[in-house]
């Protein structure tokens, strides 16, 4: 059997303890919680032998269970949620940019979800030249000033980046410090970490202060999800599908015949102006909402759950 996602309220059985399943030489029970974060699970397992009646031996065990967190951004180009206290983040969108939240105009939204703007942002948003803009239906094609809880939903937490992190090692795709790429790395979940491996924040020192160069010609196309703790920078014939999320600051200076389907995310960690132009859209940098190529990276990121490292234990009880 299986259990919905999200958790239903109540837990149906028999994952809510109540039924006793037979197995082998004896049964068990086993309970479905919500975790500590959405997603995760935390599972207690109890099993008996020969049977609850008359036990001879009684296990309880207990684990989370987790899967990578899916963002459902509600921008195609989302700035904010992270700026050091007195700083601002703004973005600038020029030339023949052209951002699109719209079905009309090739965007693709997740069941239940439907997008707020094209861009996003927790300060102002500044445009000039001729850009192409265009929100969802019912929406605007700019958000400015947006609160800051309002991006806790579609940012990672230290917490995720630790995961994220630990599956770039598992799959050889971690990398540290300064990148420079002219051509596409392998797909899926590239994670690019600062040089001292630490968590990156407004007080880290410029040494741990990245930025990833992505120009070229990438038009053979990419899938994935590019994890930065620091800057990225695009420029070039680029096609990238799925989700460019940095903890700092994001410039895209044009993308030849190419495009990014998916979402663009700059949560501005580290600033030291307070009119730092934090996500950059100048040129022809065609952007198109995508939610199910940021879910999925393009078909690159797993879907299944999996143990968390350290959480597997034997409890006392029934």
């Amino acid at each position: 059997g299986s259990i919905a996602d999200p958790l239903p309220a109540p837990v149906p059985a028999p994952y809510d303890g109540s039924a006793y399943v037979a197995v082998g030489v004896g049964e068990f029970t086993v309970t479905v919680a919500a975790g500590g974060a959405v997603n995760e699970r935390t599972i207690t397992a109890v099993g008996f032998v020969p049977d609850h009646v008359n036990p001879v031996a009684i296990k309880k065990i207990q684990t989370t269970v987790t899967r990578v967190k899916f963002l459902d951004p509600p921008c195609a180009v989302c700035a904010g949620g992270e700026n050091p206290p007195d700083t601002t983040t703004a973005i600038q969108i020029g030339g023949s940019a052209s951002i699109t939240a719209n079905t009309a105009n090739g965007a693709a939204y997740c069941a239940g979800v439907t997008p707020t703007a094209a861009a996003y942002s927790q300060g102002t948003i500044g445009t000039n030249g001729s850009p192409n803009i265009t929100g969802p239906s019912g929406g605007s094609a700019l958000a400015d000033h947006q609160p800051t809880h309002n991006f806790s939903d579609f940012q990672f937490k230290d917490s995720d980046m630790a995961l994220l992190k630990s599956l770039a090692k598992a799959n050889g795709t971690y990398y540290q410090g300064n990148q420079t790429w002219t051509s596409p790395p392998p797909g899926g979940i590239i994670f690019v970490d600062t040089p001292s491996g630490n968590t990156l924040t407004n007080s880290s020192p410029s040494t741990d202060l990245i930025t990833v160069d992505v120009h070229g010609n990438w038009n053979s196309g990419w899938n994935g999800w590019l994890v930065v703790a620091g800057s990225i920078h695009v420029s070039g014939n680029i096609t990238m599908n799925g989700l460019l999320y940095a903890q700092n600051d994001v410039t895209l200076h044009g993308a030849g015949g190419g495009s990014i389907t998916g979402a663009v995310i700059s949560t501005n960690r580290v600033d030291t102006n307070s009119t730092n132009v934090d996500t950059d859209d100048i040129g022809n940098a065609p952007i198109s909402y995508n939610c199910p190529s940021v879910r999925t990276g393009g078909g690159t990121i797993p879907q299944n759950w999996f143990v968390k490292p350290g959480t597997y234990k034997e409890v006392s009880g029934t």
